[in-house]
C-alpha cells in the first residue's frame, strides 16, 4: 500500500521558492532588468536587494516550518481519532462506543507532546524528542515572545526529514494493527 506523504507538498513549494529567491539575486547581481521590471528590485542597489532577498528567505523558511508542523500536528491528530474505532470494538459495547467517541473529541485539545509520547513504544524515541525540539522552535516562529530563549534552529530539511519520518513509522507500526 502506498501512501503519499501530507508534508510534501509543502516542502516542495519551498524548494521551489528557495530556487526562486536564487534566481532573483542572480537577476539582479547580473543586472538582467528585462527579468526585473515590474519588481521592486528596478532601482534597488545590490545590497538593498540581497538585504530584501535574505529577509524573504528567512521568512519563508520560518513559514515553511510553521506548515510542516501544522500539516503534521493536524495528520497525529486525525490518525489518533481514526484509531478511536479500536477503542470502538471493545466490551461492552456501549461504554466502548461512548470512550471511543469521547476519546475521539478530546484528543484535539490535548498537549501535543502528549500526543507525541503516545507513540514512545512504537516509534523511534530520538525521533519524538527531535519532533519536539522542532516544535519548540515552530511555536518560537508564531509567537516571537521575547520573554522567552530562542530555541535551537532547525531548518525545514531538517523538519520535513524527521516528521516524514515519524509518520512513516506511524503508518508502518499501526499498519500491523489495523
Amino acid at each position: 500500500m502506498t501512501f503519499s506523504n501530507p508534508l510534501q507538498p509543502i516542502y516542495d513549494a519551498f524548494v521551489v521558492a528557495s530556487d526562486c529567491f536564487k534566481v532573483a539575486a542572480r537577476s539582479v547581481q547580473n543586472q538582467q532588468l528585462n527579468l526585473l521590471s515590474r519588481t521592486q528590485f528596478v532601482g534597488a542597489t545590490a545590497d538593498e536587494a540581497d538585504v530584501a532577498l535574505k529577509n524573504a528567505s528567512s521568512q519563508a523558511a520560518d513559514l515553511a516550518i510553521l506548515a510542516l508542523f501544522a500539516t503534521f500536528e493536524r495528520w497525529v491528530i486525525e490518525h489518533l481519532q481514526n484509531a478511536s474505532s479500536w477503542i470502538a470494538s471493545g466490551t461492552p459495547p456501549g461504554y466502548s462506543s461512548n470512550l471511543a467517541e469521547t476519546f475521539r473529541k478530546a484528543v484535539e485539545y490535548w498537549r501535543f507532546e502528549d500526543i507525541l509520547k503516545l507513540f514512545g513504544n512504537e516509534v523511534d524515541e530520538a525521533l519524538i524528542m527531535r519532533a519536539g525540539q522542532i516544535k519548540k522552535y515552530r511555536d518560537w516562529i508564531a509567537h516571537r515572545n521575547p520573554q522567552k530563549a530562542v530555541p535551537p534552529n532547525t531548518t525545514p530539511q531538517i523538519a520535513f526529514e524527521v516528521l516524514s519520518d515519524l509518520i512513516d513509522q506511524i503508518r508502518t507500526t499501526h499498519a500491523a494493527s489495523e
